[in-house]
């Protein structure tokens, strides 16, 4: 357990966070039945440092690709769609080398990159997604659709991470008619601070890494609000909860507002994303609100869904396996009215099943109707049948040691499938006044060897439940939890409170002969907190190390069952109708 800040990477590492989630879209062999991806009929032109002023009188500088005629180099004849992205890293130079932007633009669309406000080249106040730049996001679409040479009128939203949380907010803030006629989010969910901000309550690597080291990615102006964001949640200040400041930037509350304007959103993440819980759930926001449900509920069974409202999930980590030739597919769907397999597809979740390596096309989140409910039991033992006898197990918050206590199922004679949401139910009490309790789940083999699935955990003083935002199954199984986070509630040493802890959800098959261990520990492993960004709960604020540390007491049997919540179906239950290999085989 890291007790000290994360310092300040150099500017080469900032450097190449920025390249990762603003490189060039993977170019795959993908193609959907019945759709060929368009060959380059354009070369490609670039006007850079683009001048656009905003309503407040501030000026914004961007870059525009053009279709280019190949044989003269000169912008092409004729008016195109535009795909707009709002750009804050490494926006002192220019969109020249290409990427992105020429793949599109030799491919008959015009591609606009601005920098956000407070960024490179744009004037202005930097202020991480706030009110004032989700209005420029407003303003930058009516530019791109009525006052960039060569437009047509339509435009897109494109772009990853921070490109792709500005698309949700510039599309939730458009009215109904509006030039944008398709989104593609990627690497983007429905909350910041409730995945890759802080995971239980505790801060991540990605909060630690993008606030301190957001002058490199960014640049001076943003580094200044970093560091206050940083200094204010330390000391226990706004930024630390799910308070002012994030609920002012919460993507969810967008998604009945993108439904209503009609825009279609494909969703793209990765099982290692630092969105890949959220994004799943922004998918549900969009069919619940597209079927006229609550949008923060889960998906019923049977629900109806909507093709204009997809995502694709692969074997990724953050801005990685982005495929331009489905991307490209969206935008022709959309902007261009081609009718593709995806206006029509009624499975419009695409999946990387982890252990089989393929690729399932399912509809619905969460995907099981009943939980099947593991409880710990004596002798590190997890059963499904609730203990009669009483029984407790300790763990220690006593750093720099890490306590743990292991739990293992029977083997699976036919194997299992795990499908969606996974949660833990821990009954527990500590000594102190707080407490972070980690569930990992593994996947054991015939050997003994295991492999780590999904984690989660959940601070003590967050243990109060928002119940109209919590998920449950047809039996009442809470199957995600939604804590309150939005101020500590002390725990009374001694006195027992119930832990829901949400666990990322996978689709992963577990074999025939393998069987699932569950660890639980009262710190992160410090081996896990080395990336640049991740969604593990390496860096406890000040009033967390003050307050974490103590004797837990999990309690087992009678009147205090303690339980894994896991979303099991059969073997072998989600047939490969998406292909295997690095992409789906298409969105069909």
């Amino acid at each position: 357990m890291r007790r000290s800040r994360r310092t300040i990477l150099p500017v080469a590492a900032a450097l190449a966070v920025a390249a990762a989630i603003t490189a060039a879209p993977t170019l795959a062999s993908t193609k959907n039945a019945g759709w060929e991806p368009e060959k380059a009929t354009y070369g490609d032109v670039t006007v850079t440092d683009v001048h656009i002023a905003m309503s407040d009188g501030v000026t914004l500088v961007g870059d525009v690709i053009y279709p280019a005629d190949k044989d003269t180099g000169n912008r092409a004849t004729g008016r195109f769609p535009v795909l707009l992205t709002q750009n804050p890293y490494v926006c002192s130079l220019s969109e020249a080398n290409g990427g992105d932007g020429a793949f599109f633009a030799d491919r008959g669309y015009i591609y606009a990159s601005v920098c956000v406000r407070g960024a490179g080249r744009s004037g202005g106040k930097f202020g991480f997604m706030d009110r004032r730049a989700q209005l420029d996001g407003v303003e930058l679409v009516h530019w791109a659709a009525h006052e960039l040479p060569g437009s047509n009128g339509v435009v897109g939203l494109y772009g990853c991470s921070y490109l792709g949380l500005t698309q949700i907010f510039t599309a939730g803030a458009l009215g109904r008619h509006s030039p944008v006629k398709a989104m593609a989010p990627s690497c983007a969910g429905t909350d910041m601070y409730r995945e890759s901000g802080y995971s239980g309550g505790v801060p991540t690597e990605s909060v630690e890494y993008m606030f301190p080291g957001i002058a490199g990615l960014i640049g001076a102006r943003a580094g200044v609000f970093g560091a206050k964001v940083i200094a204010t949640g330390e000391v226990g200040g706004d930024t630390a909860y799910d308070g002012t400041f994030w609920r002012s930037r919460t993507p969810g509350d967008y998604a009945a507002k993108i439904v209503r304007n009609h825009i279609p959103a494909l969703l793209w993440s990765g099982w290692d994303d630092i969105f890949t819980r959220t994004s799943e759930e922004m998918y549900a926001a969009f069919q619940n609100a597209s079927a006229g449900r609550p949008v923060y509920g889960s998906m019923k069974v049977g629900q109806e869904v909507s093709p204009r409202y997809q995502i694709v999930v692969g074997p990724w980590g953050h801005g990685q396996g982005i495929d331009a030739n489905l991307q490209l597919e969206w935008f022709d769907t959309w902007l261009k009215g081609a009718d593709t397999p995806m206006r029509h597809t009624q499975a419009p979740m695409h999946l990387y099943q982890l252990g089989t390596n393929t690729w399932v096309n399912t509809s619905e989140f969460p995907m099981v109707d009943r939980y099947t409910q593991y409880y710990l039991g004596g002798s590190g033992a997890l059963t499904t049948s609730a203990p009669a006898s009483k029984g407790t197990d300790t763990l220690q918050f006593a750093p720099p040691q890490v306590s743990s206590l292991t739990y293992n199922t029977p083997a699976f004679k036919d194997g299992a499938t795990l499908a969606g949401p996974i949660s833990a139910s821990i009954r527990a009490s500590t000594t102190g006044t707080n407490m972070d309790v980690i569930a990992t789940l593994y996947d054991v083999d015939k050997d003994g060897a295991a492999t780590q699935i999904t984690q989660g955990n959940l601070a003590g003083s967050f243990a109060s439940l928002v119940k109209s935002r919590t998920w449950y199954d047809a039996n009442g199984v809470d199957v995600r939890p939604y804590p309150r986070f939005d101020a500590d509630r002390w725990l009374t040493p001694g006195k027992p409170v119930q832990l829901d802890i949400t666990i990322s959800p996978r689709v992963y098959s577990v074999a025939p002969g393998h069987s699932l261990r569950v660890t639980l520990t009262s710190m992160q492993d410090e081996s896990k907190c080395g990336a640049l960004l991740g969604v593990h709960p390496c860096f406890p604020t000040a009033n967390q190390l003050r307050t974490f540390p103590g004797t837990y007491t999990l309690f087992r049997g009678d009147g205090q069952q303690s339980t894994i919540n896991l979303p099991l179906l059969p073997f072998g239950f989600f047939k490969p109708t998406g292909g295997n290999g690095a992409e789906p085989a298409g969105l069909g």
